[in-house]
């Protein structure tokens, strides 16, 4: 069964699943910035104490979860492009406008190249957003050297160009400009009067730490996929551990899989959608559905049989 027929099978079973209300959509928009507010202060106590092998372990894992709440608010932006996280639609372009003014995007170019990607996935002449990253070789079939050099990529400052930017654009309206140039303003400050405190728990996290999340969860999803005849061969699912989908897949961002196929159904409920499709036998017998996990080296194995753009297929078991 191809993946539109899947989805013509399921898609009325998937029709209606609740999106949060205004209150809530809010509350866990604020409950994020607290989050990140927190850990910048819990940071800054950190450098404060005798320095010791300890504190510099607490500091790395500290600025690794600011970096993974970013990469949360991100997804709350992706949500909201496919206006499925407020049951309100103009509620989703107000809360992706904010989301993606801290991130120092601009939430209508974001929209736009994804909903391009959903349309064209993989095709690097119309897939907005893959035509940016082509040079990294995502089409390439998966071997141990090709997980490497993804792994080592942002290691080396190779992905930066294409994941980190500020955007000043207009295209959402003057305040998100100014709300922009506002939170430059305040970074700026607080670097200013407490320097390492802003490198660690904010520069590293905005501008290293969060993109770097954001090419690797691209590989993940599509690495040794991309250009793929059809959509249940084109996309994975990651079922990392529940711990590891927390912090490094906020919001269910680990059932891309899913949502691919199911583009309307809001994150909270991809993992519901994912056990029912799982009953099926055209989706549970395909790899990137249920093979994909972390764990191990042995389990990274179950990337490798797929075949990439050029046709080539692994030969590893």
């Amino acid at each position: 069964m191809s993946g539109q027929s899947l989805r013509r099978k399921y898609i009325l079973r998937f029709f209606g699943m609740k999106r949060y209300s205004r209150r809530i959509a809010w509350t866990i928009v604020c409950g994020y910035y607290a989050l990140i507010v927190a850990s910048i202060w819990f940071g800054n106590y950190l450098l404060s104490l005798t320095a010791s092998v300890g504190s510099v372990l607490m500091m790395t894992a500290t600025a690794i979860f600011i970096g993974t709440r970013l990469r949360g608010i991100n997804n709350i932006v992706h949500e909201c492009c496919h206006a499925s996280f407020s049951e309100n639609r103009q509620d989703n372009v107000l809360i992706g406008r904010v989301c993606a003014s801290v991130l120092m995007k601009t939430f209508r170019k974001y929209r736009d190249d994804h909903l391009s990607h959903h349309a064209n996935n993989g095709d690097y002449d119309n897939d907005a957003e893959f035509a940016v990253i082509q040079k990294f070789g995502l089409h390439d079939a998966l071997n141990l050297q090709t997980i490497l050099r993804h792994f080592a990529t942002p290691l080396m400052g190779r992905h930066l160009r294409a994941y980190t930017g500020i955007s000043l654009s207009g295209d959402d309206g003057r305040f998100f400009v100014v709300l922009k140039l506002v939170l430059l303003a305040l970074i700026v400050a607080f670097t200013v009067f407490a320097p390492l405190t802003s490198f660690i728990f904010v520069i590293v996290p905005l501008f290293y730490i969060y993109p770097t999340l954001n090419f690797w969860t691209d590989c993940l999803d599509h690495a040794g996929l991309v250009g793929a005849d059809d959509e249940l061969e084109s996309s994975r699912n990651v079922l990392a551990p529940a711990l590891v989908r927390l912090l490094f897949f906020p919001r269910n961002d680990s059932y891309h899989l899913v949502h691919h196929l199911f583009p309307q159904i809001p994150a909270r409920h991809l993992d519901v959608a994912h056990a029912e499709l799982c009953k099926d036998p055209s989706y549970r017998g395909q790899p990137a559905a249920v093979h994909a996990r972390l764990g191990g080296f042995a389990r990274l194995q179950s990337f490798f049989p797929w075949k990439g753009r050029d046709g080539a297929e692994n030969p590893h078991p």
